[in-house]
């Protein structure tokens, strides 16, 4: 999980809400057209990752086999519904997230059942202060979670003890536990961001760059300026972050990365 910043709150949201301010979600998402303009905000916010994850929000296009692995999730549970304040329409409240491998017909055969993550497993839970919210409790520095390498747990994401204040090494690792973030497809994915990193580091080191200046090339394109500025990022931020340590660190300084 990564720090998240809202951009200015869609005004098809904003207009429904001034006219029907008691109305639910499903008042909302039943328009195509203002449900479309108000998940191209959140995924734009969100550099195209998963809210929870960090797996890319794949889209479906006219000439693609399945549907979009993306779909809205309240962090407070939008119901039961109970304004106010109105939770179901509260654009702080809404994240885009991925369909966690429930969904048989998504894009790019991510259909895991029932190896489920992310909103799945939260449904309709109340786990305000339980779990982190990545826009209130994750800071821009420092990162909260680690990764194991190689091995049988490859992939596998940890909470940072040493980066991850105290006071929150507890709700960092309830939600790792309980939005199932070390399901087998996130630590197989990760694995191979991992696998693909590590390739990408001993070519440079066979082309005579130095183990430091390797790692600096690495974190000097995946975070580069027009990344943080216009791009998407690559799926798994922060375990890309985590590998290439304190060189991705300084990068990250020096581009002003603040989510």
């Amino acid at each position: 999980m990564k720090k998240i910043n809202k951009s200015d709150e869609p005004s098809p949201l904003s207009k429904y809400r001034d006219v029907k301010p008691e109305a639910d979600w499903n008042g909302f998402r039943n328009n195509s057209k203002r449900y479309k303009a108000l998940k191209q905000q959140l995924i734009q916010d969100q550099k195209g990752l998963c809210a929870y994850c960090e797996n890319n929000l794949a889209l479906a296009d006219e000439q693609a086999q399945g549907t979009d692995d993306f779909r809205v999730e309240h962090f407070y549970p939008k119901n039961p519904h109970n304004p106010p304040p109105n939770h179901a329409l509260d654009w702080n409240n809404l994240l885009g997230v991925c369909t966690g491998g429930n969904q048989r017909d998504v894009i790019d055969n991510r259909f895991t059942t029932p190896d489920h993550s992310c909103d799945v497993p939260k449904k309709n839970h109340n786990w305000v202060g339980i779990i982190l919210n990545p826009l209130y409790d994750v800071p821009a520095f420092p990162r909260y979670f680690q990764y194991i390498e190689q091995g049988n747990d490859a992939g596998k994401i940890e909470v940072d003890l040493q980066l991850c204040p105290t006071d929150l090494q507890q709700k960092a690792q309830e939600t790792i536990e309980k939005l199932n973030l070390n399901a087998k497809r996130l630590k197989r994915f990760r694995a191979k961001v991992i696998e693909n990193f590590r390739k990408h580091f001993e070519e440079l080191t066979r082309l005579g760059y130095s183990e430091d200046a390797a790692l600096e090339e690495l974190a000097e394109d995946y975070f580069a300026i027009s990344t943080q500025d216009q791009r998407h990022w690559l799926p798994f931020f922060t375990c890309i972050r985590w590998y290439l340590a304190d060189k991705a660190e300084n990068q990250l300084q020096k581009i002003g990365y603040n989510g």
